[in-house]
């Protein structure tokens, strides 16, 4: 036999070989009792929340890049449909090769992309951002006129007011300019969007008078991208003989002209970055401007549903002609107003894109925790359906209405059209002096979303208010409301310190009905005090000091890094001081039991929480180098702002407004306040006294 004829030979006896150990025949069958493997590869996949994948009646949760599968699923020729069952709050995720059958062999080639919006680049916490706003003189003039004149201190719609929260409450919108420099340097801008001042107690009139000369004062503001302006702006002005807007001499006038603007039909469904709107907050009660950022950032990471946030330095421009001024100097004028965090709106976008569905929305305001029997009231008196501006009936829940459409319905027929009356200060001196017959309407729950069915909304908030005044078990409530998310919410509150929310103050926090689940769902906000401990007057011991026999306790406020989850007997609890004379906390009760009838199963999922959150995000090693990176990042910008400090009505505004980034770590014994802890020596405690009470279960 010749060499070559030797050689195919032997390859063919090769081959034979192979095909009887099963390896390609295909006339020999797949053993029918194998079982096959569904799988493939997942990308994109940044977030604290898993994606769920669903393979029948099996579901695999894949939370990080990389490979997935669905084990031994099928036998051999079957059919498969991987579906997405959900997705990671803000990612979109699209699937190719989903379905199929087996063939005999695992599948190994689905593939799944995650994406996120353009919005994930705007709260990137990796860098400082860039903001300018551009303000005509006219335009910053009236801002400052709203200011003065929204004054609605003697009463709002349905009892009194409090002056710390009413002097100033306008919400009409401005206009100016928005600038946004963005990571590769280029610079976005949008025109003509709303700009308006923010805050409860933390409002501020926006100039400081004391300086000299005279510059703008930093302050709460939110920037709407949709706003039309198709209200009346000059609803606050002063008006001369004729009732036209008018420059008007003297106080509270001041030589502002209140101006009307021209709508704007083109900014309707305007949106940027794929958001509708943004909240800047400057850094109250906070000298390191750290705490708020890191706080959102955390309850990001730990599946929290709550808005996000990072930092960003925002100039001020005034414009104006070559005759005008603002100060004392000539127009134009830019104030480095300093470093603010940039906050996301909870609203309709975030609900979009945080759980792929619109619903009714409810921002609650103190003190408002569902027990108090006027949320379940269906007797109650619409507002938005009455002819007076005044009944202590009014429905708490509703949409609140801060400002009158018109000058008439602010003063009423007698009066919008006599300057001598439109040109006092209106409510400024009491119910003695010249008084608006508009007041506020503020409903403890006030409906953000799906405002044309505000009468549907309310039913339904009523009617799970009334549920939950029932007093169902915690396993019921299950059905109605989410209960896991709201221990894990707790839980990151708890760990925080965060007490200006649902447990103690019955604030800050919102609830969205998510119709697909049929469930309440618990979002917590505004974590400006949060990280913080100042040691409290112990009234317990210090009865006789006058701060221990205010109606307001703010025992509330202190001794939080050694405070427990629940009463351990010697240490502050969570559940055990609360800032309002006020119905108790009546989620937190059913949940959670009470001492004497605690709930474990609920109390255990909480501690367990707790220690999750603990190791994995709240440690000082794992947060140091983060804070120290964006102290380097945000000291120069913070250092050369030329607005005046926010002023607050409530605590020691020069500790807790002045910047001190020594407050991250230093030795509080230097600090303005020495009662007050670093985050550093809040982080230490705070996990010292959790961890300890979980050692005690």
């Amino acid at each position: 036999m010749s060499s070559l004829s030797q050689f195919f030979a032997e390859l063919l006896s090769i081959v034979s070989l192979l095909g009887g150990a099963g390896g390609g025949d295909p006339t020999v069958s797949p053993d029918p009792n194998a079982f096959f493997s569904v799988g493939g590869t997942v990308t994109g996949l940044d977030s604290g929340e898993p994606l769920v994948l669903g393979l029948g009646d099996i579901q695999l949760e894949v939370d990080q890049d990389g490979s997935f599968v669905f084990a031994d699923f099928t036998r051999a020729d079957a059919p498969y449909d991987v579906v997405i069952v959900s997705e990671p709050p803000r990612l979109d995720c699209d699937i190719e090769g989903g379905s199929g059958v087996t063939e005999g062999q695992d599948v190994t080639d689905i593939g799944i992309s995650c994406s996120s919006n353009a919005s994930t680049e705007l709260f990137s916490a990796d860098r400082l951002h860039q903001v300018r706003l551009t303000m005509t003189l006219e335009e910053w003039r009236a801002f400052e006129l709203d200011t003065i004149r929204a004054n609605y201190s003697i009463n709002d719609a349905s009892g009194s007011a409090s002056p710390l929260t009413s002097f100033s409450h306008s919400e009409v919108y401005r206009q100016a300019d928005f600038s946004y420099l963005n990571a590769d340097g280029t610079e976005t801008q949008v025109e003509k969007v709303g700009f308006k001042m923010q805050g409860n107690t933390s409002r501020q009139y926006p100039v400081d008078q004391e300086s000299e000369p005279n510059r703008p004062r930093r302050f709460a503001f939110s920037v709407k991208f949709d706003e039309e302006f198709d209200e009346d702006e000059s609803v606050y002005a002063c008006i001369d003989a004729n009732g036209t807007p008018a420059a008007v001499s003297g106080e509270p006038c001041y030589d502002i002209v209140g101006q009307d603007l021209v709508e704007y039909p083109e900014a309707d469904g305007r949106e940027f970055m794929d958001v509708e709107k943004l909240r800047f907050r400057f850094n109250r009660d906070d000298p390191t401007y750290q705490r708020e950022v890191l706080a959102h950032e955390l309850l990001n990471a730990a599946g929290v549903p709550a808005a996000r946030a990072t930092h960003a330095q925002v100039n001020l421009v005034i414009t104006g002609t070559e005759d005008q001024t603002l100060y004392n100097a000539a127009l134009p004028q830019t104030f480095n107003m300093g470093v603010f965090t940039m906050m996301e709106q909870i609203d309709k976008p975030f609900l979009k894109l945080y759980f792929d569905k619109n619903g009714y929305l409810f921002k609650t305001g103190a003190p408002g925790n569902l027990a108090e029997p006027d949320a379940a009231n269906r007797d109650c008196d619409p507002y938005e359906a009455s002819t007076v501006f005044f009944n202590e009936n009014f429905c708490v829940v509703g949409v609140e209405k801060s400002d009158p459409d018109s000058a008439l319905e602010w003063l009423g027929e007698d009066n919008y059209l006599n300057p001598d009356f439109v040109n006092s200060n209106i409510n400024g001196d009491g119910s003695a002096g010249n008084v608006s017959q508009f007041v506020p309407y503020k409903p403890t729950y006030d409906l953000k979303t799906k405002k044309k069915s505000l009468d549907e909304a309310r039913a339904a908030l009523q009617d799970f208010a009334s549920f939950v005044q029932g007093r169902p078990t915690a396993e019921a409530l299950s059905e109605r409301f989410d209960v896991a998310g709201f221990i894990k919410a707790q839980a990151m509150e708890i760990v925080l310190g965060a007490v200006d929310h649902y447990v103690r103050v019955a604030n800050n926090y919102y609830l969205y009905y998510n119709s697909p689940s049929g469930r309440w769902i618990y979002i917590p906000t505004d974590f400006d005090y949060t990280l913080i401990d100042v040691t409290g007057p112990n009234c317990a011991v210090n009865a006789f000091l006058p701060i221990c026999n205010q109606i307001l306790n703010v025992e509330a406020f202190t001794d939080l890094a050694s405070t427990t989850a629940f009463d351990n007997g010697v240490s502050p609890h969570w559940a055990g001081r609360f800032f309002y004379p006020n119905y108790p906390p009546i989620l937190w009760e059913i949940i959670f039991g009470s001492d004497s009838s605690p709930n474990d199963n609920s109390r255990q999922q909480l501690y367990q929480e707790i220690e999750r959150i603990l190791d994995q995000h709240f440690d000082w090693t794992l947060l140091a180098p983060t804070l120290e990176e964006r102290r380097e990042r945000l000291d120069a910008a913070i250092r050369s702002t030329d607005a005046a400090d926010a002023e607050t009505v409530l605590g020691d505004s020069e500790c807790s407004q002045i910047y001190n980034p020594e407050e991250i770590d230093g030795d509080s014994m230097t600090f303005c306040s020495p009662s007050r802890a670093s985050i550093k020596e809040f982080v230490a405690v705070r996990r010292e006294t959790l961890l300890e009470e979980l050692l005690q279960q």
